[in-house]
């Protein structure tokens, strides 16, 4: 079931590992499972792994500010479990300290392994990327990561990561579809209310928590303003990307269920399209330039009042789309327990 192997003096390598830029892939755990997948074969998509992990409905904003780490999958409300039970192979994890020597060697054992039979490895700390080789007997990795020359490359990893994602063996099975849905449905539903998360505020009131903040950037100094820059502008194209995703998801799983079901999902599938399209952005405005990045501005050019006014507008036209939206899933959800309660116990549920 493993990719090809190609070999240069010590030199082991997959060739078949398609990178990723992170503007075109936001969700780096997301496209790293992707890419390891369809090296090995798997018809698996990052569009439906942003899906059915609860990502592309999720809205998040640290407590502590604008940080780009609001958007990520793992931080604050998870959204990688689920797209992990999804994936047919099982994977073990190796989240290990550099100074533990013991467990050090060991994980580098089974990246070995993993290369030698045509596995690639996925690796992250705050970004993820994919181990596709090594040399000097594994004490070095080649590595594709979306931070380095767009993906496009291969290099030489030098860096200890937090953690270890090998992939072991095919499952005998996975959960279906629909079950999966469902599970995602409800956690799209749950995000939009549960108000905070860890460190981070979540659905509806992160929504008002990331408008205020952006408000507030007017009265505040220079050095402030241009400190929420990137975290703003990775905010930002993340909620646009997902929603767009969530639209994709939406209508890829909708025929699961009965027609009236199906009908409120597709709903709210074109609200999510909408806000990302046409509110968030549009035909003659990209997300970049709604919500720059420091890099984006022209030479002398600054984030100006404007912007920020023209940003929040956005916003505040695109929060009564998500709670239509969510109403959406809610009454779909709504249906399917009804039309649940009301077929015959199955021979299991009786027992």
């Amino acid at each position: 079931m493993g990719a090809k192997l190609s070999r240069e003096a010590d030199r082991v390598w997959i060739d078949s590992v398609k990178g990723w830029f992170p503007g075109d892939k936001e969700s780096s755990v997301h496209a790293a499972q992707e890419a390891v997948m369809q090296a090995i074969g798997e018809d698996i998509t990052y569009e439906y792994l942003v899906g059915v992990s609860g990502l592309a409905f999720r809205m998040q904003v640290s407590k502590e500010g604008l940080c780009p780490s609001s958007p990520h999958s793992f931080c604050g409300y998870e959204c990688v479990a689920r797209s992990t039970r999804s994936l047919p192979w099982t994977v073990r994890i190796f989240e290990v300290k550099p100074e533990d020597a013991d467990k050090v060697q060991e994980a580098r054992r089974a990246v070995v392994e993993s290369i030698d039979r045509g596995v690639p490895v996925q690796y992250g700390s705050e970004e993820d990327g994919v181990i596709v080789g090594y040399q000097k007997e594994g004490r070095e990795w080649i590595c594709i990561h979306p931070l380095r020359d767009r993906g496009k490359k291969t290099f030489v990893e030098t860096k200890w990561p937090w953690g270890i994602a090998v992939f072991t063996q095919r499952k005998p099975g996975v959960p279906s579809q629909r079950e999966l849905a469902l599970e995602a449905l409800r956690q799209a539903v749950a995000m939009a209310g549960a108000q905070e998360a860890g460190n981070y505020f979540v659905g509806f009131r992160a929504w008002d928590i990331y408008i205020e903040r952006l408000k507030a950037l007017d009265g505040a100094d220079e050095k402030t303003r241009k400190d929420a820059m990137v975290g703003n502008a990775w905010i930002y194209e993340c909620l646009a990307q997902y929603r767009g995703l969530a639209a994709w998801y939406l209508r890829a799983i909708a025929d699961e269920f009965d027609s009236r079901a199906a009908g409120h999902l597709k709903n709210a599938a074109g609200l999510f399209e909408k806000m990302s399209n046409q509110v968030l952005s549009d035909e003659k405005h990209c997300v970049i330039t709604v919500a720059p990045y420091p890099w984006d501005l022209k030479e002398g050019k600054m984030w100006t009042t404007a912007l920020r006014q023209d940003q929040v507008k956005r916003l505040e036209q695109a929060l009564p789309l998500e709670r239509e939206a969510i109403g959406e899933i809610e009454k779909a959800l709504a249906l399917i327990r009804a039309t649940h309660s009301a077929q015959p116990a199955t021979p299991s549920e009786q027992r």
